[in-house]
């Protein structure tokens, strides 16, 4: 069995995160690999572009850690004063406004105001999903719905806004950087952001820059690069991806991790590493190789996932 691997690869606009998996299946079937077990961590509209984690081997397992524990970061172009179905401006508008108020003084807003508008949004975030996005319904994107005639509306749920600065307004084009929790959709903070101003706005483009710590910078890009670079450009270790502490098993104990068994705490690590209960944890064998993930309860590391090799 192959070790997991975390890719990470940039996804252009127009196609969908699934479309990135089933080109990642055709370059790993062009190496011989045909049964590989592919999957992402999050997925991105197709009218984004920017950084997907694709996990190889196994490492898809780690979704829920690498998906929901991460918060995203985007870089997002907005403009004011139309209003569309999807929330960009892929479609033609449904809402223009001409009021005065926009022309003569949103248009007018300084950045040092604007910035500090958008500090209002820092903090706890009540959003439900946009009816022309990823989240699903039934197992199907809500987009799919959408373009089907059938708008399914989710109910609000919490999302965290970590922090939003104002990059650049030039009326009525509105730039601005956010890093934010897991599952939420920019199109609809722009919207709620256009609205705190006194107008409508939909966005023009989107393009993720980092999870967590991973950036878009050193992606994989299929236009760009061979098969055999899958496993080198981008490619990252998962303990560097998740942001929890690691420890490495004696021999026996790494046997009986891998075998599903929980395993005792060590007294010492206990006090030195300021074990809590409910705390996630990385462990790794005796060559440092990291065989999964345990939890900490009732003074055991209980197995989440684990890796035999």
């Amino acid at each position: 069995m192959k070790r997991p691997v975390v890719v990470s690869v940039f996804k252009p606009t127009k196609i969908t995160s699934y479309d990135i998996i089933r080109k990642s299946k055709r370059l790993l079937g062009s190496l011989g690999e045909r049964k590989v077990k592919i999957g992402h961590f999050g997925t991105l509209d197709p009218f984004a572009s920017g950084l997907m984690l694709v996990g190889l081997h196994g490492a898809s397992r780690l979704n829920n850690y690498i998906h929901e524990d991460l918060s995203k970061t985007y870089l997002a172009i907005g403009k004011l004063g139309v209003d569309t179905p999807t929330g960009d401006l892929t479609v033609a508008p449904s809402k223009i406004d001409d009021s005065s108020h926009l022309q003569n003084i949103i248009a007018k807003f300084t950045n040092e105001f604007l910035q500090e508008k958008l500090q209002e949004f820092v903090g706890e975030y009540w959003q439900a999903p946009h009816v022309y996005s990823a989240a699903k319904f039934q197992g199907k994107p809500l987009h799919k719905w959408a373009r089907e005639g059938h708008e399914i509306k989710k109910e609000p749920v919490r999302r965290v806004i970590h922090k939003i600065d104002l990059v650049k307004f030039s009326f009525p084009y509105f730039i601005f950087r956010c890093e934010v929790s897991s599952g939420t959709y920019i199109r609809s903070l722009f919207s709620d952001i256009a609205k705190e101003l006194g107008s409508c706005g939909a966005l023009v483009s989107l393009v993720r820059e980092k999870i967590g710590s991973v950036g878009v910078e050193d992606t994989f890009r299929f236009n760009k690069h061979s098969a055999e670079d899958l496993y080198t450009i981008g490619n990252i270790p998962f303990t560097e991806i998740l942001p929890y502490a690691q420890i490495s098993l004696p021999e026996d104990r790494a046997k009986a991790f891998l075998n599903g068994l929980p395993v005792l705490t060590f007294q010492t690590q206990l006090k030195k590493e300021g074990t809590l209960p409910g705390k996630f944890w990385i462990f790794k064998d005796g060559e440092s190789f990291p065989i999964g993930l345990a939890q900490c309860k009732d003074e055991r590391y209980h197995v989440l996932i684990n890796f035999p090799h």
